[in-house]
């Protein structure tokens, strides 16, 4: 399993691009920064996009995506997955016609540019089984765990403390990585707490929810602003298992 990490930061400063995975090279996993580290040609690769939550740092790029493509005369519709209510609020607040055109319908004799397409547990595409699983933020917000031949990886997406997701990550067999959201510095854990996202020490204890001890762990969403505190945390605790992203990288699985 082939992944590109377009942006992986929990917010947008210069060097810091929003949350956005490029997965054997069809495969996008959050919109935060499409088309802003992908080439035109790349860009027409694209197949499927899954969606963890709502939130406009997670989203913005499907609409960049939808006028280079159709501009470029894209006649292939590009299906986007997410939980039925993150799909209800992408049409309602974002393909309204006022804030974006809707690229659900079809326009100028072109093929709809988007098909928003809910998933309820498991989804398989082009080679990866793909399990949405609830976690805890926004509302209907989900992490996945997506498996080929080789084995699983896993998305956390935005969350603070959850269960649900580490339950079937302890079912599953050879998991290959986890990419795990950890968005502020433990001094603001109670900012964390409140926003529903993970502080370095909330990190650590979920990280006791896990039963491979060995699988090693990427450490995404940093907020920019507090990158090099939490930067400096994580180094202190000396875990060799825990690794801080970063965008521009790909990784093989």
């Amino acid at each position: 399993m082939k992944i590109r990490v377009l942006g992986c930061s929990g917010g947008q400063l210069p060097g810091y691009f929003p949350v956005s995975f490029f997965m054997n090279d069809h495969l996008i996993l959050d919109a935060g920064s499409i088309t802003s580290c992908l080439s035109l040609k790349d860009q027409h690769k694209i197949r499927e996009i899954l969606i963890t939550h709502g939130h406009l740092d997670h989203i913005k790029d499907i609409c960049f995506l939808a006028e280079n493509l159709f501009l470029a005369g894209s006649y292939r519709t590009i299906s986007i997955y997410s939980s039925e209510a993150i799909l209800m609020d992408i049409k309602k607040n974002i393909f309204n016609g006022i804030v974006w055109p809707d690229m659900t319908k079809s326009s100028f004799q072109q093929a709809p540019i988007y098909s928003l397409r809910s998933i309820k547990k498991m989804l398989s595409v082009n080679g990866l089984s793909i399990e949405a699983t609830a976690v805890t933020h926004s509302h209907a917000a989900l992490g996945y765990i997506i498996s080929d031949k080789k084995g699983a990886v896993v998305f956390s997406g935005d969350t603070g403390a959850t269960d649900e997701l580490w339950e079937k990550v302890n079912r599953t067999k050879n998991i290959r990585a986890i990419f795990l959201e950890c968005s502020f510095p433990s001094a603001l854990s109670d900012i964390a707490w409140k926003s529903r996202h993970l502080s370095t020490s909330s990190v650590i204890r979920e990280l006791q929810k896990i039963k491979n001890t060995k699988v090693p762990i990427y450490l995404y969403h940093l907020k920019p602003v507090y990158f090099e505190k939490i930067q400096s945390e994580i180094k202190k605790l000396g875990n060799s298992r825990l690794h801080i992203l970063k965008s521009g990288s790909t990784l093989n699985f």
